[in-house]
């Protein structure tokens, strides 16, 4: 008897579709992010998410979108941003009964992702050491 992938486990494709469309839904429409997806195409994300997320889960076929970074690049996405994301994606896995051990491997997989996407942030260790130091006024 051969074990079941985190793909077969989750339900399939129909759960896996219910799942990315809510995640996408809460995304787009989440204060501190939803400002990323105006005026973007939500049918397309949700296909580049399923696509990214059965694939990473050990489902059929691939990903057919652009490579990660390239996806994202213009767009200034900080760590609070990154953070965000992640978050609402927890909440979705764990709202829709999405097995432990098959959330924590999607969001394992997508926490690799940070370096491909995230372009900086001034809480960034190290970061501040590129900031320009700006003279200080003293009161005289």
């Amino acid at each position: 008897m051969s074990e079941l992938s985190p793909y077969e486990r989750l339900g399939g494709e129909e759960e896996l579709t219910r799942i990315v469309d809510r995640f996408v839904e809460a995304v787009a429409a989440d204060l501190m992010i939803g400002f990323f997806f105006d005026g973007v195409d939500l049918a397309r994300v949700k296909l580049h998410e399923r696509e990214l997320a059965r694939t990473h889960l050990g489902g059929p076929a691939g990903y057919t979108g652009r490579p990660i970074g390239a996806a994202h690049s213009k767009h200034p996405i900080r760590e609070g941003h990154f953070a965000r994301r992640l978050k609402l994606l927890e909440e979705t896995l764990a709202a829709c009964g999405v097995p432990a051990d098959v959330a924590e491997g999607w969001l394992a997989h997508d926490r690799r992702l940070r370096e491909s996407v995230v372009r900086g942030d001034c809480n960034t260790p190290g970061s501040a050491r590129s900031l320009p130091t700006l003279p200080v006024d003293r009161p005289r």
